[in-house]
């Protein structure tokens, strides 16, 4: 009888983190290749906006390169210039798409650098800023998914409209 009593609040308690840690799984992870790189997007925007250079670095793979051979530091390095000689910056940013590739994410996303916040897209006609298309690789790397490889290129305001 005592080991029944023993086994019962041991299944109970397996029973109850089991089903905690199910539950934690499925609130915290991203399901779709959108979210996940939805979510990358924004903490670099959040980590640019703030200049948080430290952030920004931890967003990169220490195996990044790119087709013009620039490594993570490279790519850090030409951030941390953008942010330095910018008194106040806010992005602007419009996944256009996201697909997984069975090891990575292949995002493109377009991004408005801006002196002053943009509120929404219709905003960019009317003032200055500095318009980019995005082509990223995340690749999972400790649990984090971060950047492998980008591309970049000059766009257009159409674009975003």
């Amino acid at each position: 009888m005592a080991q029944e009593h023993r086994a019962v609040p041991f299944f109970l308690i397996f029973s109850a983190l089991l089903s905690l840690s199910l539950y934690l799984l499925s609130c915290s992870s991203e399901t779709t290749p959108q979210e996940i790189a939805a979510e990358f997007i924004s903490h670099s925007k959040d980590a640019f906006e703030e200049r948080d250079i430290l952030s920004l670095r931890k967003l990169i793979s220490p195996n990044y390169r790119d087709t013009h051979k620039r490594s993570a530091n490279d790519v850090v390095a030409i951030a941390a210039a953008y942010i330095r000689s910018s008194k106040s910056i806010y992005l602007f940013s419009d996944l256009d798409t996201a697909d997984y590739d069975g090891e990575r994410i292949r995002a493109r996303v377009l991004i408005a650098f801006a002196a002053r916040p943009v509120t929404d897209r219709s905003a960019l006609g009317s003032m200055q800023a500095d318009i980019y298309w995005f082509d990223i690789v995340l690749v999972e790397e400790d649990g984090a998914w971060k950047l492998a490889e980008a591309q970049w290129q000059q766009a257009l305001i159409e674009d975003f409209l």
